[in-house]
């Protein structure tokens, strides 16, 4: 059968070659008519199917000269009319249609002269984009300047200091926004507009120092408290205050501090204050300043519950298929026939749940007032369910009312049962999933809170 990969080969190539030939035909039928354009592409797309197409490669180098010195009159016009803008444009749309064809091997050429006329409408079109950039930023048109930019530097990367001035149209709308948040107290929105302009450039201005002062003078440290238990649990606050802890550490805000537990502890001890007097604004403005602090956040676990579950296995009927070979007197021949035993196999069934409920708060160390506060309720669960079978499984077939159940869905359900996972979480997994659950959603909320600061 070895003939059969040369004679796909043989066939492709003849498929491309009719290809060829029909692109041909319709590029002459297009030459015919004066459409030299149209022409030029059949003949074009001829030879990127055929490069030994002789017809196509003759009609192209005929009509695509035709369309190149179009392009080029084009050119010669507007350069001609000191229109430098579209005269570049019309060249740079020549030379790209001169490298298309040269991919198939078709060489244009144009005079001399072409190239300095180029180079001439290019200079005073890079003079005047230049210039109506540079009125641009003195009226703080920062976009489009920016635009004018981008081309001078697509037509002449060195030309003179664009890309500097680039850089300052892209810099200075975002420095202005930075400094007009600073002044007002928006810290925040002054940091991240200074931190994209550090990252285009850190020496640009006084950037650097800006952007240092806007983070500390944003910067919102939270005094995480004691968590308390209302749960009758023993210790199952400090699991959870552990959990939180670890999670807003995680949170990817430069403006976040939390203030350490054992720090605060200290403090309120000597100062002989209560958690629940802090909520008295001045009380809470005293503690916020011993803290470094403008909120509290406390929490209090309200339930925990683990419901380990215990396997409980159930005997179910069921049937094995098997064959016979039979003998049929009358037809003289052996036949099969499946048959079907009654037999016993076991199902499995186990479920571990764990539920939590933590209600936590944020105080403000300003002001005393409630900044924001929310009870989470997280169940999370596994459970296990399997099918045991000491005989040949894959002939395993459930019991119905009247006997075998035979159907292919019956059939895919039992073997997928016999299959499946028989594996089950742990109430420590759960419990843990559980409490990152909780700490996640007190996460985001702070996340919340802070863009809003």
């Amino acid at each position: 059968m070895r003939w059969i990969p040369v004679l796909l080969i043989i066939l492709t190539v003849l498929s491309g070659c009719t290809g060829a030939r029909g692109l041909v035909k319709r590029g002459a039928q297009m030459e015919e008519a004066g459409l030299y354009t149209e022409a030029a592409n059949f003949y074009f797309n001829a030879l990127l199917r055929d490069r030994n197409n002789v017809d196509a490669r003759i009609g192209l180098t005929n009509t695509s000269s035709r369309v190149f010195n179009d392009k080029m009159d084009v050119f010669s016009r507007h350069r001609a009319m000191e229109e430098h803008r579209q005269a570049v444009a019309a060249y740079t749309d020549a030379m790209e249609y001169r490298d298309k064809v040269k991919r198939v091997g078709i060489d244009l050429d144009a005079a001399s002269h072409y190239a300095e006329d180029y180079e001439y409408s290019k200079s005073e079109h890079l003079r005047a984009l230049y210039a109506e950039a540079n009125d641009m930023m003195a009226e703080r048109r920062f976009d489009e300047a920016k635009v004018r930019f981008k081309e001078v530097m697509r037509l002449d990367p060195n030309y003179k200091d664009v890309g500097e001035l680039k850089g300052i149209a892209i810099n200075e709308p975002l420095y202005i926004s930075a400094t007009e948040h600073f002044d007002a107290g928006r810290y925040r929105k002054a940091y991240y507009d200074l931190d994209k302009i550090y990252s285009n450039d850190p020496d640009y201005r006084d950037v650097a120092v800006l952007r240092s002062e806007a983070l500390d003078l944003g910067r919102y440290p939270v005094a995480l408290t004691p968590f308390e238990n209302a749960s009758g649990v023993k210790g199952v606050e400090k699991r959870v205050y552990a959990y939180f802890l670890t999670s807003l550490g995680q949170l990817d805000d430069p403006f976040l501090k939390i203030v350490e537990r054992d720090n605060m502890e200290m403090i309120l001890d000597e100062q002989r204050l209560s958690l629940s007097g802090i909520v008295d604004e001045s009380t809470a403005s005293r503690v916020g300043n011993l803290l470094g602090a403008k909120a509290l956040l406390t929490a209090t676990v309200l339930n925990y519950k683990e419901v380990p579950g215990r396997v409980r296995v159930s005997e179910k009927d069921g049937f094995e298929s098997y064959t016979v070979k039979l003998y049929n007197a009358t037809t003289e021949r052996n036949y099969y026939e499946t048959r079907y035993k009654p037999v016993k196999y076991n199902e499995y069934y186990n479920k571990n749940e764990v539920r939590v409920s933590v209600q936590y708060k944020a105080i403000s160390l300003e002001s005393g007032e409630l900044l924001f506060s929310r009870i989470v309720d997280r169940t999370e669960e596994d459970q296990m369910y399997y099918a045991a079978y000491n005989g040949e499984v894959n002939n395993l077939l459930p019991a119905g009312p009247q006997g075998v159940l035979t159907s292919n869905r019956d059939r895919t359900r039992l073997q997928n049962l016999v299959r499946a996972p028989r594996t089950i979480q742990s109430v420590d997994d759960l419990t843990n999933a559980a409490f990152q659950g909780a700490a996640d959603e007190l996460q985001a909320d702070i996340s919340t809170f802070l863009n809003q600061q």
